[in-house]
């Protein structure tokens, strides 16, 4: 980490409120934080906060090291040129709902195997540009859309749900759940494999995690990757179905 960086988490440290900061920065801690704590650290995501400052945040208050690579780890899109258009609003909202994720498995004491909703929503839309695809996974698709749309507040005026906009019946979970953990737990092992191999839950003071190109041919001389923006995580695009 850098020392502009560090600059910057300080003076966002320095934002917080000194009860907050006092329960997530102690090493002592033998119990887990607070409730009212974690609320305003979802809060903090809800608010784009800079991802590397939440990262900072779990790691003072001695989140476990999945949860770490989690948050820092890449988007996953399905292996086309239309995973350029997914949307930013879209990129962010992956890593809000990671992060709430994260503490909510966090008072659980758990770490969990499925990525969000959102997540899966964001790999399976450049898919649905290519081709028409499976109605069993298009049922995966159309239920998260009308998860994240109405959470996010992505809704046009006037249309009520999700599945009103895609002109479809409601999908019933319980129809969908296999293939939906299949894609949530792919997904999330693809970004937790990949944040340990750029160094992320390690105690030592490293950079951070660099984009990663799964598709470039192999002994090809690349040019030194450049640093991702503060909320503009690395992607990776990969084929789970």
């Amino acid at each position: 980490m850098n020392n502009q960086k560090v600059e910057i988490n300080n003076a966002q440290l320095s934002l917080l409120p000194s009860d907050i900061l006092e329960q997530v920065s102690s090493t002592k801690i033998k119990t887990q934080l607070q409730a009212g704590t974690l609320q305003a650290l979802k809060l903090l995501a809800a608010m784009e906060t800079n991802r590397e400052f939440l990262a900072l945040l779990l790691e003072l208050g001695e989140f476990r090291a999945d949860h770490l690579r989690y948050l820092m780890g890449p988007l996953v899109f399905h292996r086309t040129p239309w995973a350029e258009t997914v949307p930013d609003w879209l990129k962010t909202a992956c890593i809000q709902d990671r992060f709430e994720t994260i503490i909510d498995e966090y008072e659980r004491n758990e770490v969990g195997e499925q990525a969000t909703a959102t997540e899966i929503l964001a790999y399976m839309m450049p898919a649905t540009y290519v081709a028409p695809i499976p109605h069993s996974y298009f049922s995966v698709y159309a239920w998260c859309f009308d998860q994240v749309v109405t959470k996010h507040n992505k809704l046009p005026s006037g249309v009520s749900s999700g599945y009103s906009f895609l002109d479809m019946r409601p999908v019933d979970f319980d129809s969908i759940k296999y293939d939906y953990s299949d894609i949530a737990r792919s997904i999330r092992r693809s970004v937790v494999r990949h944040a340990t191999q750029a160094g992320w839950g390690k105690r030592a003071v490293r950079t951070p995690s660099q984009s990663v190109n799964c598709q470039a041919p192999p002994n090809k001389a690349k040019s030194p990757p450049s640093t991702p923006t503060p909320n503009q995580p690395s992607e990776v695009q990969l084929k789970l179905f």
